[in-house]
This record gives structure tokens, C-alpha cells and sequence, in this order.
């Protein structure tokens, strides 16, 4: 009824909830009844809070930096740091926006490690496991990073592909034969790709409030395809890339809330994961190799929108959306 959006906002984390005090009750049972390898079951932690003495022990090297205010002196000027403070862009990589990447990824790393100090979180060095590696992996990622244009250029080319491999995989599997989705012909669904440079420059002031980040990128994104497709249908008289007729909650067959549940996930993704990842890979590549790579990307894709404005990309499967209309009507 819901289309999982009950599951996300309510029944998953309840039924989380559950299994967490159904396996804090077995575990003192199986400790109490002295059951075989119930000696493994050592993560004491997860049950309790850690004393003064411990934490000191294991945060030594956090709790003097926490205490003192670090004074950063932020040399980013002009209209430079106007487009890194609000829409997470960066004209040219230079020292003074490495040096503020830094400071970022710093903050957030001791925002991490405050919550164990402060006994508010899991105290993730005192755990049996090498957990602070693990971290290490997941703070690479620096989702408030800022991305230069060469970046967001290749970004924007790898995401539109990624949608238009979803797109082409679900018709596959829904009905068996290859299409090519979209009104271009070259292996790229732009929507995606303007959709998630949207969310990473428009909503970059949202990426610290995940919460806010969903329901902006549903509201982007649910605006994105909605006039997308009102665009599509005015310029090519009537023809239809995709109809959500008969779905919950849609507008016009244009939207529909499954969609956008999916549109939000997919741009707290991007955000969060998928992106950071990405523009990891993007850095290791020469500047000159990257500007090659993006000058012949936007060489190609610009002769695929020419062409495909008078021979767009159509047929079964891709815009036969009004005779399936037209046929549920008569029946």
C-alpha cells in the first residue's frame, strides 16, 4: 500500500529493534547458563558504558584536540569560495581549497570520534575487531567534499550511463529484449545525470542533514522529471519516453510517488557513497587525461543531442506508451 515507504520510515527499524533486544536477552542467557563459546560473546560495549579510565586509554591522541579550539585560517576568496560554500563546486583545485578539504575531513572525523568521548556512541577502538581500520576506509570518502567541474563533468557522464544500464536492465528482465531506453542513441540517460549534479551543487548545503538531503533530492528530482518530460512531449508532438499512469500517487502519468522514493534513495547514494567514490577514481587520472577524456565526452554526447532533436530515439518499448493507452481505453 505504502510502496516501501512504510518499511523505510517505520517497520524496519522496529523490526531492528526487536532482533536487538531479542539478542540481548539469548546473549545473557547463553552467559548466565554458561552455554559452549558463550566466552566469544566478549563485546561488552555494545551492553555497556565504557568508564572514564578506558576511554582515555583508547582516546588519548582525541580528547586534548577536542578540548582546544582549532583557529583555521581559510584563504579561499571571491567568487571561488561563494561557489564552494554553496553549491560545493570548485573553479581550480589550488592549495587554499586542498587545505580547506582537509580541514573539513578532520572535523568530521573528530565529529566521529566525539560521540565515542562524550559516551554517546559505540566506542569503536575498545571494540575485539580492528574497527578503526574499517573507519578509516569509510572517511575517504568525505561526503562534504567539494568536486571541480572536470569532476562533475565525468560525474555526470558515469551516472547517466549507470541510469540508463538501470533502465535498459529492467526492461530486460521485465520483458525479455534489449532497448535502448531514452529519447538519445548513445548509451546515456541525461536525466540521471543532470538530476545528480543538481543534488551535489543545489542541496550541498543539505548533505550534513541526511534527512533534509532525502526530502529535497524528491522534491528536485520529482521537479526534474516532471518538466522533463512536459519539454519532451511539447518538442516532439505528443510522444512519450515514460507514463506512470496507473501508478500511486502520480501527476499526469508524469510522476509518481514510487519514483521518487527511489529518486530520494538513489540521491542520498550518490551522495553519500556513490559520488565520493567516483571522484576518488576521477583524481588518480592526469589532468590532461581528464580534460582529454571530458572533451571528447561532451564532443560525442553534443553530436548525439543534434542528431537525436530530429531523429529522436524511439519505437516498442521506448515511446509506444499512448498505443498502450489507447488500447486499455478501448477495453
Amino acid at each position: 500500500m505504502t510502496l516501501g515507504i512504510s518499511a523505510v520510515l517505520y517497520s524496519s527499524p522496529y523490526k531492528t529493534a526487536v532482533f536487538c533486544e531479542y539478542y540481548t536477552q539469548l546473549r545473557k542467557e547463553a552467559k548466565d547458563r554458561q552455554i559452549k563459546h558463550a566466552d566469544l560473546l566478549n563485546d561488552r560495549y555494545l551492553f555497556e558504558t565504557a568508564g572514564e579510565r578506558e576511554i582515555e586509554q583508547a582516546y588519548g591522541d582525541v580528547i586534548p584536540v577536542l578540548k582546544q579550539t582549532r583557529n583555521f585560517k581559510d584563504s579561499r576568496t571571491g567568487i571561488g569560495r561563494f561557489l564552494s560554500d554553496y553549491f560545493g563546486v570548485i573553479l581550480v583545485n589550488s592549495n587554499a581549497y586542498q587545505q580547506y578539504e582537509q580541514y573539513q575531513s578532520e572535523q568530521i572525523r573528530l565529529q566521529d570520534l566525539a560521540g565515542a568521548v562524550q559516551k554517546i556512541s559505540y566506542p569503536g577502538r575498545l571494540s575485539n575487531f580492528p574497527e578503526h581500520t574499517k573507519r578509516r576506509k569509510i572517511q575517504t570518502l568525505h561526503y562534504m567534499r567539494n568536486y571541480t567541474i572536470w569532476s562533475l563533468i565525468m560525474i555526470y557522464f558515469i551516472l547517466s550511463f549507470i541510469g540508463w544500464v538501470w533502465e535498459v536492465s529492467l526492461h530486460l528482465i521485465s520483458d525479455g529484449t534489449f532497448v535502448n531506453r531514452g529519447v538519445l542513441h548513445g548509451p546515456w540517460l541525461p536525466i540521471y545525470g543532470v538530476g545528480s549534479i543538481l543534488i551535489l551543487t543545489l542541496l550541498h548545503k543539505m548533505r550534513s542533514r541526511p534527512v533534509a538531503e532525502f526530502f529535497s533530492a524528491v522534491v528536485l528530482c520529482g521537479c526534474v522529471e516532471y518538466f522533463t518530460s512536459v519539454f519532451l512531449e511539447t518538442v516532439h508532438h505528443g510522444q512519450k519516453w515514460w507514463d506512470y499512469s496507473g501508478y500511486f500517487l502520480n501527476i499526469q502519468g508524469r510522476v509518481c510517488a514510487e519514483g521518487l522514493l527511489v529518486f530520494g534513495l538513489g540521491g542520498i547514494a550518490i551522495v553519500y557513497f556513490l559520488a565520493p567514490i567516483i571522484d576518488n577514481q576521477i583524481q588518480k587520472l592526469k589532468p590532461k587525461l581528464l580534460v582529454i577524456l571530458c572533451i571528447l565526452l561532451l564532443g560525442t554526447f553534443l553530436t548525439d543531442q543534434i542528431y537525436s532533436s530530429k531523429h529522436p530515439n524511439a519505437g516498442k518499448g521506448i515511446t509506444d506508451y499512448s498505443r498502450t493507452e489507447d488500447h486499455i481505453q478501448a477495453n
